[in-house]
């Protein structure tokens, strides 16, 4: 991972169409597991989508082929298990979950990466990254929490184990981000590499699960072919959520960390509930506003506190060759 401070307009740019494309994905994946196909289908196919265009990218980009030897396979099996174990603990963590509480868990999100950092990278935060991470929190709980209503719990339903996995998911996608950083750039690989390699292990997984399951309950398979709205929004999250989003993901992570990385995707439901407002007849609230602009606030005053400490450096240095 680059030492560089947080970041360049580049990275920062990057992260804040990821938010965006992850926002999207999030009602039109509802849409398409609840009226149009299985939502494990959904889960499966979504990181084959991007597999022809990632790989066109990285032939433009490298201009050699990305299977070439020397390959890391065992590396890059592992990075494409924890995507594949991240989409399964995602998808049945949202499906047991109570909303509002899964909405609090995975406004976490900047907190677990913050600790796992510590623990793998043991690398310091970015100056002024607590305010900011605990303005992201309240920011994205106030945004989702008002979009969500309560079910009643199910009979027979384990208390809390959906928020269980989402915090597995949450753990899983932080891992995958810091080990794709630390194992395949050290190597050489290219962010479009390492994005196609892992996203098409992970797709290849995750599809051979769900074949065992379709073995078992067939009916999870499409009969018939999709409406053209559901291709079109299944293209969109594969291409857009699943591709492009973590191509710039890990782009962004490379230059300026997990954790404020992180923090940027905060502000996937603040798009989420645009999108949902715009196309799928939703209503935005005020305190779904007052949530957004707390999340910015709080990057916006970080990346404030790291403009103005690297300045302070720039003069320092300065003064010293001078003297």
């Amino acid at each position: 991972m680059s030492e560089k401070p947080a970041g360049t307009a580049l990275a920062v740019a990057g992260l804040v169409t990821t938010a965006l494309l992850w926002g999207m994905m999030i009602p039109m994946t509802h849409a398409l597991a609840t009226r149009h196909l299985d939502p494990f289908f959904v889960s499966a196919v979504r990181y084959l989508i991007p597999a022809p265009l990632l790989l066109a990218l990285a032939l433009i980009y490298d201009r050699k082929w990305p299977f070439r030897a020397p390959m890391p396979w065992a590396r890059v099996l592992q990075l494409g298990a924890a995507m594949a174990m991240f989409s399964l603990c995602f998808t049945i963590g949202i499906m047991l979950s109570e909303p509002v509480r899964a909405a609090i868990v995975m406004s976490a999100g900047p907190l677990v990466a913050a600790l796992l950092a510590k623990l793998m990278l043991r690398a310091p935060l970015a100056r002024g990254f607590w305010p900011a991470a605990i303005a992201a929190m309240v920011g994205a709980a106030l945004v989702a929490m008002d979009a969500v209503k309560a079910r009643a719990s199910a009979p027979g339903e384990i208390a809390y184990l959906g928020e269980g996995l989402l915090v597995c998911a949450m753990v899983l996608w932080s891992w995958y981000s810091m080990r794709a950083q630390s194992w395949l750039a050290p190597l050489g690989f290219s962010q479009m590499r390492i994005t196609l390699l892992s996203s098409l292990s992970g797709g290849l997984l995750i599809c051979s699960l769900f074949g065992i399951l379709a073995t078992m309950q067939p009916d999870r398979l499409p009969t018939e072919l999709p409406a053209a709205s559901a291709i079109g929004m299944l293209l969109c999250i594969g291409l857009g959520g699943a591709g492009i989003a973590i191509l710039f993901w890990n782009y962004g992570v490379s230059r300026i960390g997990v954790p404020v990385a992180t923090l940027y995707s905060s502000l996937a439901p603040v798009f989420a509930v645009t999108v949902s407002a715009l196309f799928f007849g939703a209503t935005i609230t005020l305190q779904q506003v007052a949530g957004g602009i707390l999340i910015l606030a709080g990057i916006l005053r970080m990346q404030w506190m790291q403009v103005r400490a690297a300045r302070a450096a720039a003069r320092a240095a300065a003064r010293q060759k001078m003297v």
